[in-house]
């Protein structure tokens, strides 16, 4: 197993102690998903933006650009991530409180994947 495969597995067991000792859900305004998947696909998506915004950083021609790209990036970090991160978070909790599992079948499709 990777680094990173030890990792997320140690994080879910943490995730999964602490919901069991807590017996309850925690109070959290919840953003509206299908599944797992899709916040990590929108995950996934925000941060491929919040690079793109970082890297027109470095080719703005203004102070005014500059700021504009770094409100944007703030609206990434500040606001959107958090929410998704939550999402993730309610997900897992749900699941490990009802017993209900997080995998689902897809049914998106992608251009050169069977």
């Amino acid at each position: 197993m990777s680094k990173f495969g030890k990792l997320i597995d140690q994080c879910i067991e943490e995730t999964v102690n602490e919901v069991l000792s807590r017996r309850k859900l925690p109070d959290t305004e919840y953003i509206e998903t299908d599944n797992l998947g899709e916040v990590i696909e929108k995950l996934s998506i925000l941060h491929t933006r919040m690079w793109m915004l970082e890297d027109a950083i470095q080719e703005a021609k203004t102070d005014g650009e500059v700021a504009e790209l770094k409100r944007k990036i703030d609206i990434c970090f500040k606001v959107k991530r958090p929410r998704l991160v939550q999402a993730v978070n309610l997900l897992v909790d749900n699941a490990i409180a009802t017993g209900k599992s997080l995998r689902e079948d897809s049914v998106k499709l992608y251009k050169g994947v069977e």
